[in-house]
């Protein structure tokens, strides 16, 4: 047999090659049942290539340098584009396009701003590995931002009822990128006939501009309306058995699937405790929507029907590729708006980048009292870490002015009010009060070291922050708890820790490959 060139091949050697492509063909293939955003890449990752994300060829023109603020901390500009880090950095996998009716419905946590957070990203992941599209609930208040006791971010004399939702703290465009999303008014009209959702429901509250202007009976109506519509959904979840009693203080969630985990990558003990491994099953596919019913029966608890975790601690994935390109999503696609971060800019230009310590001290509406020290218990227990005089950026919602005086007899002591108010630094500058507590987790995301509030998921995520911002140090460092001048911060959780973030959440994100997919 002859071949292209002239060169006599036997039979036995054309089956041999062609059994060698037919191998090679197989171990490249893209690994099956998976979205193809977690499959593994073939595409080349050196730099400059417009498929790699990253150097100057990179698509858009993004780097992936770390822009520099050492040689000039106080530059405004340098520290926004720092604190924008979803903006520099190795780029995402583009999602499929479309929209695919099946979808993930979800309740929100009925805690604050960061439970409602934890629990989110939960229902983000789950969304984003089962190829979903994600429900977002009609807007409603949200405890101590909308309604609740107001330790801080109060209500203006006079103001009306206000509610919110996911996009009034998050930059749903970006999220868009990778997680396709509809209102629940849009889910009900694609899909009241397959479903047999009552009409009653079919105009359920759309926005937060149509309750802003609706008079207070028409407010009544959609409070109302939103009740029937939870109920409903109760009902009918039950009836389909597709409501995910997956607590994540019980719970860990295997990908792609229990036996795969088990088989290639098993967790450590230390990061999974006494929970038990759940998993995506071709049973829940032929689900409509899989739903996650937060805080169900007297509030729930995380054993069954609270999903409060750090989303990572929740996650055990059989491949690292996998785990790596879920985190750079989360990165790049799940951050807090713009608009909170160019507040916080103008705040740590005052400050420097890098140039102070960062406090978090949690007094108020945390159950864990065991939290709560003294001023000068606080201060004892981090001062070997602290420079002689330095300045110390603290975040708190203690409202006895006098609380830290400890603290300014040996140190430059700066908190909220002394940038926002009449005759402060900032006092022009505009913001929603509901992005207080945001704008002052990403000002102490730039501080040189940051001590957080044990079991405050406040503190948490600014340690995440901090590592996606890469801080000179990430350490885990608590006021509540005496640290040396030795300690690193580095101590490995342990009994299926929940609270906090594994490091990996944050540093395994350039290592691995882009793929820009278009379609």
């Amino acid at each position: 047999m002859f071949s292209r060139t002239g060169v006599i091949m036997s039979s036995s050697t054309v089956l041999l090659v062609l059994m060698y492509v037919m191998f090679v063909l197989h171990a490249y293939a893209p690994a099956a049942g998976l979205p193809f955003f977690l499959q593994p890449s073939t595409k080349s990752t050196s730099s400059g290539s417009a498929d790699s994300g990253g150097g100057e060829g990179a698509k858009g023109g993004r780097s992936r340098d770390v822009p520099v603020t050492d040689d000039d901390p106080y530059n405004h500009d340098l520290i926004l584009q720092r604190m924008k880090y979803w903006t520099w950095g190795p780029e995402n996998t583009a999602r499929p396009p479309g929209t695919p009716r099946k979808y993930v419905i979800f309740k929100r946590d009925c805690g604050g701003f960061n439970n409602i957070r934890m629990a989110f990203e939960v229902f983000v992941a789950v969304a984003f590995l089962s190829n979903r599209t994600l429900v977002i609930p009609p807007p409603e208040g949200w405890y101590l931002i909308d309604a609740g006791p107001f330790a801080r971010m109060k209500p203006k004399p006079g103001e009306k009822s206000t509610v919110s939702d996911e996009g009034t703290f998050f930059d749903m465009t970006d999220m868009a990128k990778a997680i396709p999303m509809v209102s629940t008014r849009r889910f009900i009209q694609l899909e009241k006939e397959t479903l047999n959702i009552p009409k009653s429901l079919h105009t359920v509250l759309e926005s937060i501009e149509e309750w802003s202007q609706a008079e207070e009976s028409k407010q009544g109506f959609y409070w109302d309306q939103n009740k029937q519509w939870w109920k409903w959904l109760e009902n009918d979840s039950t009836q389909r058995g597709n409501a995910l009693q997956w607590g994540s203080g019980g719970h860990v969630m295997y990908y792609p699937t229990i036996k795969a985990v088990k088989e290639s990558r098993p967790p450590e003990r230390r990061l999974v405790g006494f929970r038990s491994p759940v998993e995506l099953t071709p049973q829940m596919d032929k689900q409509t929507y899989l739903y996650f019913p937060s805080c169900r029966g007297e509030e729930g608890s995380t054993e069954d029907w609270r999903y409060l975790s750090q989303v990572g601690s929740f996650l055990a994935f059989a491949e690292q590729h996998m785990e790596n390109r879920f985190h750079r999503m989360l990165r790049n696609n799940v951050h807090l708006l713009p608009e909170v971060f160019e507040v916080a800019a103008k705040v740590v230009t005052e400050l420097g980048a890098f140039q102070f310590v960062a406090l978090h001290v949690r007094r108020n509406e945390l159950q864990y009292k065991s939290s709560f020290k003294s001023a000068t218990e606080s201060l004892n227990n981090i001062r070997s870490k602290l420079h002689k005089g330095e300045t110390i950026y603290i975040a708190t919602d203690e409202v006895k002015e006098d609380f830290f005086d400890v603290f300014r007899k040996e140190f430059v002591v700066r908190q909220w009010k002394d940038f926002f108010g009449t005759g402060r630094p900032l006092e022009n500058v505009e913001f929603s009060r509901k992005h207080e507590g945001l704008i002052e987790m990403a000002v102490c995301s730039m501080g040189r070291i940051f001590f957080g509030t044990s079991l405050s998921t406040f503190s948490a995520y600014i340690r995440r922050l901090r590592g996606y911002v890469r801080a000179p140090d990430t350490g885990l460092f608590q006021h509540s708890k005496k640290v040396s001048a030795g300690d690193d911060g580095k101590e490995k959780l342990s009994g299926g820790d929940i609270f906090h973030d594994e490091p990996d959440i944050w540093e395994e994100l350039d290592d691995i490959d882009t793929v820009n997919v278009v379609p």
